[in-house]
């Protein structure tokens, strides 16, 4: 019992590193998809030089699309941030909004290249974009990765030496029944197969025990990030969570195995 319990803590806690970590890369994801660069553009701007600017960034092998956005349209899109908030904006004579070349690279980490070269532009007046936000993350993400798998090593191997030490007191009690075998000329990988199974079934059912948990934790993950509104689109879906079951019955079966045949082939070698 004390060999199960412990399997399925261990295991346990490596489901919520997994859980956790699925989180973080579908959160990391969708912060990539929304990595945009704004390039505002100067009130002398005309429309022929937008068009023209349009069709030169366009060329640019780091951009995937490029969309005009008017004063008119970035007053709009302001107000429905702003809503509830309309009595801060009426006391505007003018619109105070820049027009904006609204850009979007094929890849976050072009994002710096293509700001590079907006500042060549003598049209481009300011430029804000937020791949700073997305690099932070990705950092604090292998932090968390590096942290989750030192932990979660720390209890596979307190799992691997009490399963070792349990099948290594049942091989001793088994002891003489275990030289009866040798003599009457039963093999070593005979006898380590019963013990192996046993490794196995400690193993299988404190990863079942851990799974139990899995998706209650799930539900808890999922009801915090809703309360901190687009978060909630980060949680694992359902195909990831069946992976995660199939990882630790997985790895609490191999952790059993190997605990048992490398404990009973070293009691076989006395």
């Amino acid at each position: 019992m004390a060999c199960i319990a412990v399997a399925a803590i261990s295991l346990l806690i490596f489901g919520i590193f997994l859980l956790l970590d699925g989180s973080l890369n579908n959160l990391v994801h969708s912060f990539e998809e929304r990595v945009g660069v704004s390039a505002y553009l100067k009130t002398t701007v005309t429309a022929s030089d937008v068009a023209y600017l349009q069709a030169k960034i366009m060329t640019w092998p780091e951009v995937e699309s490029v969309t005009y956005v008017t004063q008119a349209e970035a007053m709009e899109t302001l107000k429905r941030d702003l809503a509830g908030y309309e009595e801060v904006l009426s006391s505007l004579v003018a619109n105070p909004l820049p027009a904006s070349l609204e850009i979007k690279p094929k890849n976050p980490q072009m994002a710096d290249a293509i700001v590079s070269q907006l500042r060549m532009i003598p049209e481009v007046d300011d430029i804000q974009y937020d791949a700073q936000i997305v690099s932070k993350l990705i950092a604090f993400a292998n932090y968390f990765r590096i942290l989750g798998v030192i932990i979660s090593l720390l209890f596979v191997l307190s799992t691997w030496f009490l399963l070792s030490s349990a099948i290594r007191m049942t091989a001793y009690t088994r002891r003489p029944e275990i030289e009866i075998m040798k003599l009457v000329g039963a093999t070593n990988g005979y006898i380590r197969y019963p013990f192996i199974a046993e490794g196995i079934f400690y193993g299988l059912v404190g990863a079942a025990m851990a799974c139990v948990f899995v998706l209650p934790i799930r539900s808890v993950l999922m009801a915090s990030l809703q309360r901190l509104g687009f978060l909630s689109q980060v949680t694992p879906d359902n195909s990831y969570v069946v992976w995660v079951i199939i990882v630790l019955l997985a790895l609490g079966s191999f952790l059993g195995a190997v605990a048992a045949n490398v404990s009973i082939r070293r009691f076989l070698q006395e």
